[in-house]
């Protein structure tokens, strides 16, 4: 009876699982300086945050105090076909009779 390609497969499955199960496992070493360097981290973590938002409101300081670029004048609008045809004629008068 051929098992094909199924005992690699069951390799590969059984080597998940023991990859899982090791990585579950609690971590090694001290917990105290595990905690310190944890502490650390998360300190230089905020410290970069800050700067960034010390940045930003630099950023946008300068910004506000850019003079803004004034806006152009709009051409008048250019009278359409209508009313250029439209312009002499009065409405509903008659001609005398």
């Amino acid at each position: 009876m051929s098992r094909g390609d199924q005992r690699e497969r069951d390799r590969a499955k059984n080597l998940a699982k023991l990859q899982a199960k090791k990585k579950s496992e609690s971590k090694s070493g001290d917990v105290q300086k595990r905690n310190e360097d944890d502490k650390a981290a998360l300190q230089a973590k905020i410290e970069a945050k800050k700067a960034m938002k010390e940045k930003q409101a630099e950023d946008a300081a300068k910004e506000s105090t850019k003079p803004k670029p004034k806006p152009k004048k709009k051409a008048p609008p250019k009278d359409s076909l209508d009313d250029l045809l439209n312009a002499g004629l009065a409405g509903n008068k008659k001609k005398g009779r």
